[in-house]
């Protein structure tokens, strides 16, 4: 069988979405997995695992830079014939549904959404399942897994993707040694992407930089800023507010970023998708929120912790309103971050940091 694997857009939606291609290839070694990316970097990641035994890229984003992306697209995916499509969690616009549909595949999977059963055309799907608004992206798609193959999975091991390779982790190594030496390393990212405006996602600079001292004070650590070219502005202003050691990282290939965050000690964030790198490679991991909600996308494991002021009416982007991001009048998504102060912040971060100190080598 020839199954295609659509991946929403994100680097941290492309890794919550792993543990379920992998248990596909677990329960059906014979079965050829090929995966649309519907960013470049989610395929240049995934190109180098053999998991996949074909990786196809397409940005529907770019499509007024070349319009004949998505007929070449299509053409390809149509002459290689699959037999059936997954379209992974969160994925409720009418791309998902249209694009294997036009590929000519027969047997479509994906989910039934609560919000735009009719826009999203969810319909076009075959064969679905309801979006079960009280568990982590982790665990919706492995059910959607499930689903397809018709076993319950819930109890199969989680795994992640390796995200870099032998000569990111040499760089990364080097870089490290002319940094800090054996000094403790805390990764810092504090910012987010900008896409869909989720940029709302991050906490005020000066607070990150406040927080970011005293960790770095209680753990003799020095702190690692990073983050891609358009948060070059977010990441120096941190920089700039501390008093502790600090060093911000220029922006480099996701894959190196990892091999970094590899060599980190814990790592303290906003949601995004470094945070989701951090935490699947079991770097214990802080992530900051405030209008996402960590039951469905925060860190996953055992280790990290989620850090939120609570309010009423937050979180507002949730498992129940994916692909929509009207909000009613009124609602300001980054009330709860900006309410949520350095010091409050830190009540939380200081025993967490504590035990993760105590519990490294």
């Amino acid at each position: 069988m020839k199954l295609l694997c659509i991946c929403p857009i994100g680097i941290g939606n492309y890794l919550m979405c792993y543990p379920a291609f992998a248990a596909l290839k677990r329960h059906r070694p014979g079965i050829s997995l090929h995966m649309l990316a519907l960013r470049h970097a989610i395929a240049a990641m995934a190109k180098a695992d053999p998991l996949w035994e074909g990786v196809h890229a397409f940005d529907p984003d770019k499509i007024k830079d070349n319009a004949a992306a998505p007929v070449k697209a299509l053409v390809r995916l149509r002459g290689l014939r699959f037999d059936a499509s997954l379209c992974f969690f969160p994925s409720n616009t009418w791309q998902y549904f249209a694009f294997p549909l036009l590929c000519g595949i027969r047997r479509r999977y994906g989910f039934r959404y609560h919000l735009k059963r009719l826009s999203s055309l969810s319909f076009l799907a075959t064969d679905s399942i309801e979006v079960d608004p009280s568990v982590h992206d982790v665990v919706q798609n492995l059910h959607l897994c499930g689903f397809f193959l018709g076993e319950n999975i819930d109890g199969d091991p989680v795994t992640f993707p390796r995200q870099f390779g032998d000569d990111d982790a040499a760089w990364a190594a080097d870089y490290r040694r002319s940094l800090a030496g054996d000094t403790r390393l805390i990764a810092i990212h504090p910012g987010s992407s900008v896409e869909h405006g989720m940029d709302v996602k991050r906490w005020p600079a000066e607070r990150f930089a406040a927080l970011a001292d005293k960790a770095c004070t209680l753990a003799g650590a020095h702190a690692l800023i990073v983050g891609s070219a358009d948060e070059s502005d977010v990441k120096r202003a941190v920089a700039a507010g501390m008093r502790e050691p600090s060093h911000v990282v220029e922006p480099v290939s996701i894959r190196k970023t990892a091999a970094l965050l590899s060599k980190c000690d814990c790592c303290i964030c906003n949601d995004s998708g470094i945070m989701h790198m951090a935490a699947c490679m079991g770097v214990p991991t802080a992530g900051i929120f405030g209008p996402t909600d960590e039951k469905r996308n925060g860190p996953f494991g055992g280790r990290n912790l989620v850090i939120r002021k609570p309010m009423p009416g937050f979180p507002v982007y949730t498992a129940g309103n994916v692909g929509d991001r009207s909000l009613p009048a009124g609602i300001d998504p980054k009330v709860s971050l900006r309410a949520l102060t350095a010091e409050e912040a830190w009540e939380r971060l200081q025993p967490w940091l504590k035990n993760v100190i105590a519990q490294s080598p």
